[in-house]
């Protein structure tokens, strides 16, 4: 499948010279050729950093600082939720630095049927997980991988693409003024919806930047599973709508054939006004906070170090792992935590704590009778200009469908079923996913042509993590320890998900479609329980369930400085001139996927900004 997918690229570049919608023009072609053929051939091995040393390599760490100037606002990290601020704050007279890690998002990112390899290159901090005692069996020293967005949109241009926005009922247990009738307006304003099948339109926004839409159906599969689904009393509907209690076609962020993330419809449409200035490949290893207050930043670029003054707010929107860490190398967090690394103590607050991740069952696998997309490599390629399937989806999705287990259709769903379909990531599968050698090589007997998975979400996890230092120094990384399934109740949740696949698939509609389950080998569980038995599958979800790359909770938001990080309005308790606003805030798991939301919250809280500051420029 690596090699098939090379010589696609290949085949690719001689179509992009004459294209009349490619992203690339005839000036970058050659750089763009290299840059896609690097991150296929390199995935197998692309060695992932350990710490952040590179930020470092030239020594002048300690030398003098230099001052980078003064801003009204300083947003740290390019991200979902900067790129956003950075659109929005700069709409008004006010001088925005926007500091991202990570390069300038690459070519590839737009193509959301390339989304795993970004995942394994310099375009992602690449962590992993801290050995875990209840999960990633089949990883490496039990320890998941956990690639995070390191580029102007961050996870927004790494991730599947999948706009799922959640259950009413989610953002109803939030903060006060989080309703989802509260938050709604802003899902609107930052949709700009481009379907073709029916939706509820109140629902929907349809002139915001980011255009979402639904990829064509795969010929002779999409409509045959949307049938198998109906045979057992699901409706067809619109899952962001009034219910998402039915089956669905996937949204995803897509503009025509282009990934829509908030780097291609914030960042890119405001990048050349005046008053927004970006630097990449800038690390920030400190907020500076003097008399409790938020007085700038220090940050390492190429190996010097600037300063940078914020005369309004310092912003931090660097994500879920990497804020907790730059709060914490300030002085803001849990004392003991602090103390342990003799880090003066500015605000005990639990910055870190109340870490959630949705995780995915990843053992349900599926052989089709038909081969689907083997077209000539040019054939795949005029697709894909054209918009259509495969490489439009990423991993080949196709439908989504939520359950409440104890079909309680008022209340939020407790796990979501994702459909894919070829072609998927095949052979590949393990490689992405980080699994150790022995699983890697089981996975490389899938198809990418016939094969697909079934996967199992579990979407309100009972298990909670954290993330903390290993040390006061910028360089190391954070510790991540999701901490997944120490609760077996969330075991069991997950395997009540199976069993509603099973369902699925042993209805009249699957069968004809003449699709097989496959049985791979399960080592560590074949062993040691019957075969498909309910032990057997509990054994495989410790094994095989992984993150689906949703962490919250690590600054989120409340009324008190004992559970809680940051206030409604997500000001860092007890800080002037201090915000967090990216998913730390969230204060507890949505019923859907992360970006949807991390955008809605960076929208609301510009224009709550706005008005604070609105006659005083």
């Amino acid at each position: 499948m690596l090699f098939e997918q090379i010589i696609l690229v290949k085949c690719w570049f001689l179509l992009v010279f004459w294209m009349p919608n490619s992203i690339a023009s005839l000036s970058n072609f050659s750089e763009l050729y290299e840059e896609v053929e690097k991150l296929i051939t390199n995935f197998d091995t692309y060695q992932i950093p350990k710490n952040n040393d590179e930020y470092f390599s030239n020594n002048n760490y300690y030398s003098n600082e230099e001052d980078y100037g003064t801003y009204d606002f300083i947003v740290i990290g390019g991200g979902t939720a900067g790129g956003v601020l950075a659109n929005r704050l700069t709409e008004e007279n006010w001088s925005v630095l926007l500091v991202e890690a990570g390069p300038p998002e690459p070519d590839t990112s737009s193509i959301l049927g390339l989304n795993g390899y970004l995942g394994r290159s310099i375009w992602s901090w690449g962590y992993n997980t801290t050995t875990q005692k209840h999960a990633c069996f089949a990883s490496d020293n039990r320890q998941c991988f956990y690639p995070r967005g390191r580029m102007l949109g961050g996870c927004s241009s790494l991730n599947g693409g999948l706009y799922a926005r959640g259950h009413p009922k989610d953002y109803d247990k939030w903060a006060s003024g989080w309703s989802y009738k509260d938050v709604l307006p802003y899902f609107k304003k930052s949709e700009r919806a481009e379907f073709t099948i029916d939706i509820d339109r109140s629902y929907h926004g349809f002139e915001g930047p980011q255009s979402i839409d639904v990829p064509e159906d795969t010929p002779g599969l999409t409509v045959d599973l949307i049938n198998s689904f109906k045979e057992l009393g699901a409706r067809e509907l619109d899952y962001n709508g009034e219910s998402s209690y039915g089956i669905s076609r996937f949204q995803v962020y897509l503009d025509k054939n282009i990934r829509s993330s908030t780097a291609y419809a914030y960042i890119r449409p405001a990048e050349n006004r005046s008053n927004l200035h970006i630097t990449t490949n800038s690390f920030v290893t400190k907020i500076d906070i003097k008399q409790n207050r938020a007085r700038g930043i220090t940050f390492v670029k190429n190996g010097q170090v600037y300063t940078a003054t914020a005369s309004k707010e310092v912003i931090v929107s660097a994500g879920a792992i990497n804020s907790p860490q730059i709060l914490m190398l300030s002085g803001i967090g849990p004392v003991k935590e602090l103390r342990k690394h003799k880090i003066k103590v500015i605000k005990n607050l639990p910055v870190g704590k109340y870490f959630q991740d949705h995780m995915f069952f990843a053992g349900l696998y599926y052989r089709t009778d038909h081969v689907y997309y083997n077209l000539t490599l040019e054939e795949q390629l005029r697709l894909w200009y054209k918009n259509k399937r495969p490489l439009v989806a990423a991993t080949g999705f196709q439908l989504v469908t939520y359950y409440n287990l104890q079909n309680d259709t008022n209340e939020r769903p407790d796990i979501e079923i994702l459909v894919s379909g070829p072609p998927a990531a095949g052979s590949n599968w393990g490689a992405i996913q980080g699994y150790n050698k022995k699983y890697t090589d089981i996975f490389k007997s899938l198809n990418g042509l016939t094969d697909f998975m079934i996967w199992v979400m579990l979407l309100h996890p009972k298990s909670m993590g954290e993330v903390t230092l290993k040390s006061k120094n910028p360089s190391d990384f954070p510790l991540i320890n999701t901490n997944y399934l120490a609760n077996e109740k969330d075991v069991d949740t997950i395997y009540e998900g199976v069993q509603r696949v099973l369902e699925v698939t042993k209805t009249k509609a699957f069968e004809n479609i003449g699709i097989q389950m496959l049985d791979l080998p399960m080592p560590g569980c074949d062993e040691l329980h019957s075969k498909f038995s309910r032990k057997w599958w509990h054994c495989s979800i410790r094994y095989l369930s992984t993150t689906v790359y949703h962490p919250i909770g690590t600054a989120r938001m409340g009324k008190s400085c004992k559970n809680s990080v940051v206030d409604s309005e997500l000001k860092v308790h007890g800080i002037d001139g201090l915000r967090v606003v990216d998913a730390s805030v969230i204060p507890d798991h949505i019923s859907g996927h992360l970006n949807a939301p991390t955008v809605m919250l960076a929208e609301k809280i510009s224009d709550i900004i706005k008005n604070e500051y609105s006659g005083n420029n």
